[in-house]
């Protein structure tokens, strides 16, 4: 599966990328989310790993923009502002997994598996 991580923290960025790689996942991550528009332009992607909090857009506002450039695309938000009012916007958006940090490899990977399974739940238009 090609997945596409985006975190403005290069560790988590990094961990999740060895993480998912292990698995035989294709990964490419980003801190930077114009760099991450950009490849979701030009380059097909089954999944998205993206952070709540970032400092140019929020990670719900990233999400709009990823589906409006790859319909259909899974996502799952990690995010260190578990929140009800996080969480619940998050799931109203069509995200199919919130994982919350700090998390383990573990959790990371039944994050993935749970949006792969949700994948007869069309994303919202």
């Amino acid at each position: 599966m090609k997945i596409v991580v985006v975190d403005d923290e290069p560790t988590i960025v990094l961990m999740c990328r060895r993480v998912l790689e292990s698995q035989g996942h294709t990964v490419s991550g980003f801190t930077n989310v114009h760099a991450a528009l950009s490849q979701l332009e030009t380059e097909a992607v089954d999944l998205l790993v993206v952070d709540y909090k970032m400092p140019e857009l929020n990670g719900l506002e990233f999400v709009q923009r990823a589906w409006a450039l790859r319909p259909g695309l899974r996502v799952v938000m990690i995010t260190a502002h578990g929140t009800r009012e996080v969480m619940g916007r998050a799931s109203d958006s069509g995200v199919q997994s919130i994982v919350l940090k700090p998390f383990t490899p573990t959790e990371l990977a039944k994050g993935v598996a749970a949006a792969v399974e949700r994948i007869d739940t069309p994303p919202p238009d």
